[in-house]
């Protein structure tokens, strides 16, 4: 997947090997089309109307469900009368679909009646109609295989709570084995599980039971921080009892759709720059945060750069993807079904990080790419946002994985994420909390990123081959993450 990399550093790139000392900014025909899309973006910027009508008129899109069929519709409706090219959707399977029926109901039963704040997780089946009832097992620790089964006399017929401290205790492990690890409770006997993963004011939290789009083995509840305090302060003085019960609608292998258009390029149509986001959300609230921005930022973007009239060299292509909250899905199917492509895509800018402030782009460890975005500073730090981080605890986290994991250069929009974590799978994720001013400027990060690097006359960055990834990988400490999703085949 390497490619040659060809001396012609227009925007930006690191000048070492051509012997000059700083970076060159993009060219004047550029600059002056950048400063006109900055100009377009901050005066009339659609994202925050985009994303009121995916959150309010709309609602939560649950993958595959009614409302994200309406997303879809939504999203080949606007890039149609925008008047992109190539505007079609690509399906793949989702092994399960899941969306609340009857919603919870749940109480302690003893050491005294009281209701609970509790709500099914993601991808759980439903209880049996009269509900689960059981003692309660909190489970402390899932540091290994051996110290869950250590306890299985005591997961045996009870109500199994986790919580953060849990998940705390084998911190250093990939997602994807805590989840194994989760799953032996179902084999030991356990009658569910409740994960106590919500945030203050007892709200629910949806981590997603069923990563992978699969349903788990056993019923799952979610429940917010002040009930899980309680039960565990009950537990250490005695037994505690509770039942709940939940239905929920499953249906099985079904068709999801991801989103595209293009803005076709000049002289390197051929060669593309990827602009992304999902389309899916938890169910809880509306997904405005989650992922309302990104998508309304993806179509905000293809607004502001067709009203400019000047499309850039290379090929902007726009994806909304479905998915994502399962396990990234949509994403790994279209990259997978793109592989042939992958060596002329010159970049892949991800959003997925709700309408705080931009400070600049997550590179994921590439200093190159730190390097290569220096020319844009002086612009980009007009919006705030001139800033590069490193950092890789987010490398797994979004729809740039799978294209990261094939060598190709990806951003992933970068801002404060106090606001974001405090609402995002939360019923408190709706409209009212995205910040306009903080939105457009965001969304302007990404329109003039994205128009220049696919204006450049040169690459952004080299393709990485599979050593230099796992290299990239190493150095910002996700070799083991990296590892176990490409051997379980979650990267291809």
């Amino acid at each position: 997947m390497k490619r040659k990399c060809l001396p012609m550093f227009v925007l930006g790139f690191s000048l070492a090997a051509a012997g000059q000392s700083a970076p060159v900014g993009p060219s004047a025909e550029t600059s002056a089309a950048l400063e006109r899309l900055n100009g377009l973006m901050m005066l009339h910027n659609p994202a925050y109307e985009y994303d009121r009508q995916l959150a309010d008129e709309i609602g939560p899109r649950l993958t595959g469900s009614a409302n994200y069929v309406k997303a879809t519709e939504w999203a080949e409706k606007e890039f149609t009368r925008l008047g992109l090219k190539n505007v079609h959707k690509e399906s793949w399977t989702i092994p399960a679909t899941w969306e609340p029926e009857v919603y919870a109901t749940a109480r302690v039963l003893a050491p005294h009646e009281q209701r609970l704040h509790l709500e099914s997780e993601g991808w759980s089946p439903s209880t049996p109609e009269d509900g689960v009832k059981g003692t309660v097992f909190y489970l402390s620790s899932i540091a290994s295989e051996e110290a869950v089964k250590a306890q299985a006399e005591k997961i045996k017929g009870a109500i199994v709570l986790v919580d953060g401290a849990t998940f705390d205790s084998a911190k250093d492990a990939p997602f994807a084995v805590l989840m194994d690890r989760l799953n032996l409770v179902a084999s030991l006997g356990a009658v569910a599980q409740i994960d106590g993963m919500g945030y203050t004011q007892d709200v629910p939290s949806m981590l997603g039971a069923g990563d992978g789009g699969y349903l788990w083995k056993l019923p799952v509840a979610n429940m917010g921080k002040e009930d899980t305090l309680l039960l565990r302060r009950w537990l250490e003085k005695g037994p505690v009892t509770l039942e709940f019960s939940f239905r929920n609608r499953i249906r099985e292998k079904v068709a999801v759709d991801n989103v595209v258009g293009e803005i076709p390029g000049t002289d390197l149509k051929d060669e593309t720059v990827l602009i992304g986001g999902h389309l899916d959300s938890w169910n809880p609230g509306t997904g405005a945060e989650d992922n309302g921005t990104g998508a309304a930022t993806v179509v905000g973007v293809a607004q502001a750069v067709m009203a400019l009239g000047r499309p850039p060299r290379r090929t902007l292509r726009f994806v909304v993807f479905g998915g994502e909250e399962e396990g990234l899905l949509g994403s790994h199917a279209y990259a997978k079904a793109h592989e042939g492509e992958m060596a002329r895509m010159d970049a892949v800018l991800i959003t997925d990080t709700g309408s705080e402030a931009p400070k600049g782009w997550l590179t994921m460890g590439r200093e190159d790419e730190g390097n290569a975005l220096a020319g844009l500073k002086p612009m980009l730090e007009g919006l705030g946002a001139g800033g590069v981080s490193e950092e890789g605890r987010f490398a797994f986290s979004t729809d740039h994985a799978d294209f990261m994991a094939r060598g190709v250069p990806v951003l992933v929009l970068w801002t404060d994420l106090t606001k974001y974590f405090e609402l995002h799978h939360k019923p408190s994720d709706t409209f009212d909390k995205v910040d306009r001013r903080d939105l457009a400027l965001g969304s302007t990060t990404v329109a003039v990123t994205a128009y220049a690097l696919a204006d450049a006359a040169g690459e952004f960055a080299a393709h990485q081959t599979r050593e230099q990834v796992e290299e990239q990988m190493k150095k910002i400490k996700q070799f083991d993450e990296y590892k176990e999703m490409r051997d379980r085949g979650m990267l291809f």
